[in-house]
């Protein structure tokens, strides 16, 4: 599968899941947001925001790092820094991300007539939540996220 396929398909994904979220928003606390969206009506081709990419893509230290965790400089084993009783890790802070695109649109994706999913929507966020991405508080499909890092880290 092309690239482009690839985030047409995990695009399609997000738009199915934000169709699906409208219907039970009622009854599930929702992410802090939502981000209203500014269409960009000129465009015809799929824009994604480069900084957006920056911010999700999963960091994997080259393996020559200077900094080991549980070795010295020389090599020599050493305690961690993490012992019991430290402060320990914290609960993931969600951090909303706009989308500052039409998707349907852009993408060229015809949505099916659904009476609970208005014509115009007009706001949309997603959120970073420790490892995990949601898309108006709903979990994103683990396959349409592995697809959004893929095409984030070719950029």
């Amino acid at each position: 599968m092309t690239a482009p396929m690839a985030l047409r398909a995990g695009l399609t994904a997000c738009l199915l899941a934000l169709a699906a979220g409208t219907a039970s928003a009622q009854s599930q606390p929702q992410l802090p947001g939502p981000i209203p969206l500014t269409p960009d009506v000129a465009r015809e081709r799929p824009v994604i925001d480069l900084s957006l990419c920056q911010r999700l893509t999963r960091h994997v230290p080259a393996a020559d790092v200077e900094y080991r965790p549980g070795v010295d400089v020389n090599g020599r084993p050493v305690m961690p820094a993490d012992l019991p009783g430290t402060a320990g890790a914290q609960p993931p802070i969600p951090i909303d991300l706009p989308l500052s695109v039409d998707l349907a649109r852009r993408m060229g994706i015809a949505l099916p007539s659904v009476p609970f999913l208005p014509d115009d929507v007009t706001s949309v966020w997603l959120s970073v939540v420790g490892d995990r991405l949601y898309l108006n508080g709903q979990p994103i499909d683990p396959g349409a996220e592995d697809r959004l890092y893929a095409y984030c880290r070719t950029r």
